[in-house]
């Protein structure tokens, strides 16, 4: 399977640092150029099916890109990661480093540990790499989403520090499965 992947355009929310987590925000002015780029970019690559993330911001970078109408399919596990009580608050309000270390036990009062970010990406991914395995796909989804693809790939980095390993908006990772 070949498997690409893009994170969603920029949002207002991107801009100014705050954690969005499944919160239903759109893409602003910039985002929706970022995705129109990414359109130009996979335009002449044939997808067997998209599957996007349901938030609007993944479903209007999809359509953005979906020139060539190929089939899609929304499922909730490549959502981005709950932020629960840090919703809507600036990165400021948590240690960033410690939310996206896959080694730390932190128990949040609402938030998503990322034990249950790794269990319900790992499964999407064994479960779409059966399904479809002869298949090209596209993943329209979150950048904590392409983390934690990044450690499937590649393992967990040795300290555990997952905050460099994201897509920026709109970039384009590929994987064979």
């Amino acid at each position: 399977m070949d498997l690409y992947i893009t994170r969603h355009g920029q949002t207002d929310g991107n801009v100014n640092k705050i954690m969005d987590g499944i919160r239903n925000i759109d893409l602003n002015e910039t985002g929706i150029e970022q995705a129109k780029a990414t359109r130009d970019v996979l335009k002449d690559t044939k997808f067997d099916l998209i599957i996007c993330s349901p938030l609007s911001r993944t479903k209007h970078t999809m359509e953005i890109i979906n020139i060539n109408n190929y089939p899609v399919i929304f499922d909730d596990r490549i959502k981005e990661r709950d932020c629960g009580e840090f919703t809507g608050k600036g990165f400021e309000s948590l240690d960033r480093d410690l939310y996206w270390n896959y080694y730390d036990t932190t128990k949040y009062e609402k938030a998503e540990s990322i034990e249950h970010l790794f269990n319900r990406v790992f499964d999407f991914l064994n479960e779409i790499k059966e399904k479809y395995k002869d298949k090209t796909i596209l993943l329209v989804t979150h950048e904590g989403i392409t983390k934690t693809i990044n450690c499937y790939f590649n393992g967990v980095p040795k300290d555990g520090n997952l905050q460099t390993l994201g897509l920026k908006n709109c970039e384009v990772a590929n994987y064979k499965l």
